[in-house]
Order: structure tokens, then sequence, then C-alpha cells
């Protein structure tokens, strides 16, 4: 039975790290349906990244269509694996904050305002979309 748990969660973490690894070697992530995709790396009791999950639940994705908005609960194991890859990946020095938010090879951490934060959102997402169509 052990042995069974074990050899499950080494498949498990395989395919976390070479979900990751597609992802993060391309520098406009693309997803399978052909979208863009950005990652939200977010605490469910962290206030910051409520006001960045709204913000990109009203705001984002009614604008752009052509993006993916992937978001990972930090509180569990699969959130905090893919978390914890991605800021090894990006060499962030202030692993373990959230909401972390993810374009490609940039990323935001963080959440302040609209006006401030969500404006850098806006650019790299554009910059996202430009280096797709291109």
């Amino acid at each position: 039975m052990k042995k069974m748990k074990l050899l499950k969660n080494i498949v498990f973490l395989c395919i976390v790290v070479l979900c990751g690894v597609f992802t993060l070697n391309s520098k406009t992530a693309i997803g399978g349906d052909g979208k863009t995709e950005m990652i939200l790396f977010y605490s469910p009791t962290c206030p910051h990244c409520h006001h960045a999950m709204e913000f990109l639940d009203k705001k984002i994705a009614p604008k752009y269509k052509d993006l993916t908005i992937t978001k990972y609960n930090t509180s569990t194991k699969v959130g905090a694996n893919y978390y914890f890859h991605y800021a090894k990946k990006l060499n962030m020095e202030n692993a373990g904050a959230v909401p972390l938010a993810v374009f490609g090879d940039k990323y935001e951490l963080g959440f302040g305002s609209d006006e401030t934060t969500g404006k850098k959102y806006i650019e790299h997402i554009e910059n996202m979309l430009k280096g797709s169509a291109e």
C-alpha cells in the first residue's frame, strides 16, 4: 500500500514538473487551445489575492478573449509545488509571497490596486498577446 502511494506521488510530481517546464520554455505561454496563458498563485486567506482575482475576473477575462487565466491555490499540495517550481525558474528572491502572477518569463508579486498593479498586469498581457501573434 505504501509503495503504491509513493509511486503515485512520484508520477504526479513528474507530471507537475514536466507541465511547468513546458510552460516556462515558451516566452509567451501558449496553451493547447491556442490561447496565451497567465498564471495566478493565490491563498484563499489573502485579501490582496482576492483583489487580484476580482480584477482578473471582472476586468481582464471579459476584455482578453485569447487569454487563459489559470489559478493555483498555494494552500494545496499541487498549488504549492507549482508555486515553488515557478519561483525557482523565475529566480525569485521573495518566494513564498502571494499573489504571484506569472506572464511567460515575467511576473508580478503582490497586488496594490487596479491602477498600479492592474496596469502592470495589462502591460504584461498585451506584450504576451503581441508575442503570440508574431
